[in-house]
């Protein structure tokens, strides 16, 4: 039987096609990808069902919110497999999600005929035919995480070799093609920045819509309070977060190695610069004496070091999209020091963009001057969680009401 919604209608059955892992999220599209399925699967105006695919492991495939997860057919694609997937019209980049059952499950769930479907990233596009999609009559709602052709531009100019460069900028125009046909055909296109709304606005007119995701807090995490003797040292840490196996993360974390933390040492700044991420330690080498590398850690770790750091770095002047990082920070109410480019999509937050990476010496100033000042690092606090909670309120329900009208708009 069909599930009846609140209003005794017969609620919308969305078939969701994604790509990541929101059971145990890794990434920036995991965490994502798990917001947005725990908000489908908690209403009752929807009924989910769906496929997503994520990277090779020994552990079972992982399932969430009613959506199934299938693992990805392998971790090194031949060139063979490559050659073909390139021929298919999929970009390069998605080919680390490509999973035989994952599409299997996909056509038996469009063969059973959903009121709507859901494509979250232009990476799930590994496993279905977008022509399945544009040229369908199934009404779909396409959520795109970035504007894709210009991270790959940005992409190519961090990369050393020129092959390298040419073939991203060769499949940023393949980007363009796809995500322009997706804005055109889609009933509906969700941006979870409001700058990539914009940016697009002139393709997707009023069927376009930005929705900065909320993010669930971990109950473990906020009952796992540090022990006295860490507090101290807790309250002076500078968070960054991110791996340099991102360039533009790579790129982040030189620049606070050789020009931010020299700067703070400088001043004699009460502060610890401390990295996390996968990558961090191997990258750094042996750190300055204001420098730690934690590496990997625990997500309810991680929500504990950003619940009581002194602030966030977001020294990020590349890539597009919502930083996610960024995302997380808010949510667990800490204060950060960002770009401007770090601060796209949240324009909400009433937070100042504090870094210029031309001027290491000002940055590790405001640094200085909010480590002396513990009440201001609270009042930052307490403004970060009110904004925050007032986001949280306004973003309620959003995204299942905007599905609902894109199915309404098919139907007229």
């Amino acid at each position: 039987m069909t599930p009846l919604a609140a209003s005794d209608r017969p609620a919308l059955r969305v078939f969701y096609i994604g790509a990541g892992d929101p059971v145990a999220p890794r990434s920036g599209m995991d965490v994502v990808a798990r917001a947005h399925i725990g908000e489908l699967a908690a209403s009752s105006a929807v009924a989910l069902t769906g496929v997503f695919a994520t990277l090779p492991a020994d552990t079972p495939s992982p399932a969430f919110g009613g959506v199934t997860g299938y693992r990805a057919d392998t971790k090194t694609p031949s060139k063979a497999r490559k050659l073909a997937h390139l021929i298919s019209g999929k970009l390069l980049m998605s080919i680390g999600f490509v999973s035989t059952p994952a599409r299997r499950a996909i056509r038996t769930g469009l063969a059973a005929g959903p009121d709507l479907i859901v494509v979250d990233h232009i990476q799930a596009l590994a496993n279905v035919s977008m022509w399945r999609l544009v040229l369908g009559r199934t009404p779909f709602v396409f959520i795109a995480h970035n504007v894709t052709p210009d991270t790959l531009v940005d992409g190519a100019r961090l990369r050393k070799s020129r092959l390298s460069a040419l073939f991203l900028r060769i499949e940023a125009v393949q980007a363009w093609l796809i995500e322009a046909l997706l804005l055109r055909r889609a009933a509906r296109t969700v941006f979870i920045s409001d700058s990539d709304a914009r940016h697009y606005r002139g393709l997707t007119g009023a069927k376009g819509v930005a929705l900065c995701p909320v993010i669930e807090r971990s109950a473990q995490a906020s009952d796992c309070l540090p022990v006295p003797q860490d507090i101290e040292r807790d309250q002076r840490r500078v968070l960054f977060i991110g791996s340099p196996g991102f360039p533009p993360n790579r790129a982040a974390i030189d620049w606070i190695t050789r020009a931010l933390a020299p700067a703070l040492l400088a001043l004699d700044t009460p502060a610890i610069v401390t990295f996390i991420g996968k990558g961090t330690r191997e990258h750094i080498g042996p750190p300055a004496a204001n420098v730690e590398t934690l590496g990997f850690v625990a997500d309810d770790e991680m929500e504990r070091l950003l619940g009581t750091c002194l602030c966030m770095l977001s020294p990020v002047v590349h890539g597009s999209g919502l930083k996610i990082k960024m995302l997380e920070a808010f949510a667990a109410g800490a204060p950060v020091m960002a770009t401007p480019l770090s601060l796209q999509g949240f324009e909400f937050m009433g937070v100042e963009a504090l870094l210029d990476l031309d001027r290491p010496e000002a940055a590790a100033r405001h640094i200085l001057a909010f480590a002396q000042d513990p009440a201001a690092v609270e009042a930052a606090r307490t403004q970060v969680r009110e904004r925050w909670a007032a986001h949280s309120q306004r973003r309620e329900g959003a995204l299942v009401d905007t599905l609902i009208d894109a199915r309404a708009a098919r139907t007229r």
